[in-house]
């Protein structure tokens, strides 16, 4: 038996996430609609993403246990022409954005890509 692969792509490219920076300058990317900030990965194997035009310089990728007590792996990395992919390790991920102005908002065109 042949295994079908399960995807979904989240486009965040058409319409933009808006993102508002802390006084630290960093944003979480809010990359599922039904669940805010925190997406969901336990059907898929790899995520693969690429960030367009924003005024941060460097991106930090948590995947893991993010839900209530958390326990995860941080990647990080630079805002780029890049398309960034990463092995699931873990059930749940969150994006944020470094290097922002602190306490500015932003309209961020993203997009993730999720394959079994």
């Amino acid at each position: 038996m042949v295994d079908i692969p399960s995807t979904r792509f989240i486009n965040l490219v058409d319409n933009p996430a808006a993102i508002t920076y802390s006084q630290f300058g960093e944003a979480q990317v809010p990359l599922d609609p039904q669940t805010g900030g925190v997406l969901h990965l336990e059907e898929f194997r790899q995520v693969s993403f690429r960030i367009g035009s924003t005024k941060a310089s460097s991106f930090n990728m948590f995947m893991g246990k993010i839900s209530g007590p958390t326990l995860s792996t941080r990647y990080i990395g630079p805002i780029d022409d890049v398309i960034h992919t990463f092995e699931v390790v873990g059930p749940e991920m969150t994006l944020f954005l470094m290097g922002g102005a602190p306490r500015s908002k932003e309209q961020v065109q993203l997009w993730v890509y999720l394959r079994s």
